[in-house]
């Protein structure tokens, strides 16, 4: 029985992260504070306390379920290295930047605006990705539409909503 259970223990946790450690925490239930529940009369005599010292250790295991991957960045064949520069390092060719390349950058960063006529089952999310290629910027889409839309669920087919766009797009 007992290879059964640790046959199942590591077929369950076999691909899982697995982290233990000791925590040592101070004892709290030591302090006496008070009435200690009588309401009326006086206590019983105090009995002996065992020795327990002023703080006990908790022994935590932590297990991490699925793939944890994504967590470590993997080298990949032409990714640059941060050991392969340094910020201190003089860039060959520039020696100066002007303010009005500055400015002109700052210009051409500057957002214009598509309007969109919202189609059968399109939800911002779904506009979202088709305008940015991720559903993540669906509160912008909101945010921008406030006026129009009287809630992020309530879009419907025929409403004209304005898209951000960058220049360039």
């Amino acid at each position: 029985m007992k290879y059964f259970w640790l046959f199942l223990g590591m077929v369950f946790l076999g691909g899982c992260l697995t982290r233990t450690y000791t925590i040592e925490k101070p004892r709290v239930d030591l302090d006496i504070k008070g009435n200690q529940g009588y309401l009326t009369g006086t206590p019983q005599p105090a009995k002996k306390k065992k020795d327990l010292g002023s703080t006990r250790k908790i022994s935590v295991v932590e297990v991490e379920f699925g793939s944890h991957q994504g967590k470590e960045l993997k080298k990949k064949e032409g990714m640059i290295s941060p050991e392969s520069f340094s910020l201190d390092e003089e860039i060959e060719g520039i020696e100066e930047v002007d303010e009005v390349e500055t400015a002109a950058y700052k210009e051409s960063a500057e957002k214009t605006y598509k309007y969109y006529t919202v189609q059968k089952n399109d939800t911002l999310q779904k506009i979202s990705r088709k305008f940015y290629g991720t559903t993540k910027k669906w509160k912008m889409l909101y945010e921008k539409n406030k006026d129009t839309l009287k809630s992020p669920d309530k879009v419907y087919p025929g409403m004209k909503i304005i898209i951000p766009m960058e220049r360039g797009d």
